[in-house]
């Protein structure tokens, strides 16, 4: 699922609302019409709705990207792992996961063609070596 939203969070607001919709751009506005910084929380709940516990934490800046995830476990008493996003003229560039330690556990970043769509995510360990990449290729489709 992390992936995911990580390459959802590449696209613009509107095309990964398109994409897929429990990512799509959270976006709220002042009464100036001024975006603001929101949050997500997502829950799980058991069947008869009587407990429920934090899964997940979704944080959009003011233009609606995705700048923070973070995923609980043992019915949402301990963090799992966080991860934080850097943009640049408006797309990802950088993705740091930090684990329940909060010690950062993978570093990704993107990189991009002449369209502006994603072409490469390379994935280097905390120290900088890097470790694979994931390439995209985009075809039309009759």
């Amino acid at each position: 699922m992390l992936a995911a939203a990580l390459s959802l969070a590449a696209l613009a607001p509107a095309a990964r609302a398109a994409a897929y919709s429990e990512y799509a751009a959270v976006g709220t506005a002042d009464a100036a019409g001024q975006g603001k910084r929101s949050t997500v929380t997502e829950y799980k709940t058991t069947p008869d709705g009587k407990t429920r516990w934090i899964d997940r934490v979704t944080v959009y800046d003011v233009e609606g990207r995705i700048i923070e995830l973070r995923e609980y476990s043992d019915y949402g008493r301990r963090l799992a792992w966080r991860a934080v996003n850097d943009y640049e003229q408006g797309r990802l560039v950088r993705q740091v996961v930090y684990n329940d330690r909060g010690k950062a556990s993978k570093v990704r970043k993107y990189e991009y063609d002449d369209s502006g769509r994603l072409y490469r995510r390379y994935n280097y360990s905390p120290n900088g070596i890097l470790n694979s990449y994931r390439q995209y290729e985009y075809s039309a489709q009759d």
